[in-house]
């Protein structure tokens, strides 16, 4: 099996479930006991949360809090602002986690654009920020159908010039464990993370606040996590997202190039063999993800062609895989026929060279083949 969908979910590492196994086997109890048991476990518990603070260089008084996965850590994040009738802008551009949830409990938002490379509008933004100073603004830092990476350490000055006490949020699930996510640099109030998508459980994800900035809890219980998130923490699940973290971060240079090798593979392949497709985005995005449209191919048949072969890729987002558009890529500019013909595969410093040099023949032959009968 070639799994190039890994922007999607990823394949649990050894050493992730190692650690998962470990931790449930010989420290099942819960954190917030006061027997030995409970008080080794929420050892590990901070133990873990001080490891991925270093992963993003927190400071001291930062908050990393433990939740569910990246979804309720967006969700948290827009529900959990302290103000009423906050102005809110986020991008057409964002995952349905944020994009889905801004449009709920008649929120005030507005939305900023998308450029031709799947960036967000840099002038568009700059001139709605100075227009409405913001209070609140989330936007990604990769985006998870293209790969476009957006320059948050500007956005964020942008916003802090024009509002100080604009509150900046960003969806970080694409960027950490591949690029450098570094909270001091981007200069972010708070970012979303995932543990399921750096091959790390499912189930476990965070949400980074740094020090000084409120956010209200959003479900209530026994208090756990900073009285913001109430219920007994997944322990298993959180350390073994330190363990991996820690892991992807040391190897980041590493994996990056190694999956930029993998993506230009494909893409040569491609250009060698005069391929007609478009890029949907631009040479700079994240190499972990390549978004194509080929004209004259429905790209869902073209998926289910490449599982003949055992080759999975996606069309997408996963989280919108059953819905007949495609939000990005409509906002980029691109026509129908172009967003039908979407394919997007996304790579793992797992997959190999030659596995791409498959794929990418295999797309050739079958997207040709389906282009011929179709006349």
């Amino acid at each position: 099996m070639i799994y190039f969908d890994n922007a999607s979910t990823t394949k649990i590492d050894e050493l992730a479930l190692n650690k998962y196994n470990e931790v449930s086997n010989n420290f099942y109890y819960n954190c917030s006991s006061l027997h030995k048991g409970g008080m080794d476990s929420h050892k590990l518990l901070e133990n873990a949360r001080e490891t991925i603070l270093n992963c993003i260089n927190g400071s001291i008084g930062d908050t990393l809090l433990f939740c569910s996965g990246a979804t309720e850590a967006n969700n948290m994040a827009f529900f959990g602002m302290p103000r009423k009738n906050a102005k809110i802008l986020t991008s057409i551009g964002e995952h349905p986690s944020v994009f889905t949830t801004s449009k709920m409990n008649n929120l005030n938002v507005d939305y900023v654009s998308l450029d031709s490379n799947g960036q967000v509008d840099i002038n568009e933004y700059e001139r709605m920020v100075k227009e409405n100073k913001y209070d609140f603004i989330s936007i990604m830092y990769v985006n998870n159908e293209t790969g476009a990476i957006n320059d948050v350490e500007k956005l964020c000055s942008i916003a802090k010039t024009t509002n100080p006490k604009c509150i900046f949020h960003s969806d970080c699930v694409q960027a950490f464990g591949k690029i450098d996510v570094l909270v001091d640099n981007l200069g972010v109030d708070a970012i979303s993370l995932s543990a399921h998508k750096i091959n790390g459980p499912k189930g476990i994800g965070a949400l980074y606040i740094k020090k000084g900035t409120h956010f209200n809890p959003i479900n209530f219980g026994g208090g756990q996590e900073f009285n913001l998130r109430s219920g007994t923490e997944n322990l298993p699940a959180i350390v073994a997202f330190a363990e991996i973290a820690k892991y992807k971060v040391e190897k980041l240079d590493d994996n990056y190039n190694e999956v930029k090798k993998i993506k230009n593979n494909i893409l040569s392949i491609f250009n060698e063999n005069n391929f007609h497709y478009k890029l949907n985005g631009s040479l700079d995005a994240s190499p972990y993800i390549l978004s194509l449209s080929l004209c004259g191919v429905k790209g869902e048949v073209l998926l289910h062609k490449l599982e003949m072969d055992d080759i999975l890729i996606g069309t997408g987002s996963a989280c919108s895989s059953k819905t007949a558009d495609n939000r990005i890529l409509s906002a980029m500019g691109n026509s129908k026929e172009e967003v039908f013909g979407n394919i997007r595969l996304s790579f793992s410093p797992e997959n190999t060279m030659e596995e791409s040099t498959f794929v990418a023949k295999k797309i050739i032959e079958y997207a040709n083949y389906l282009r011929d009968i179709k006349g």
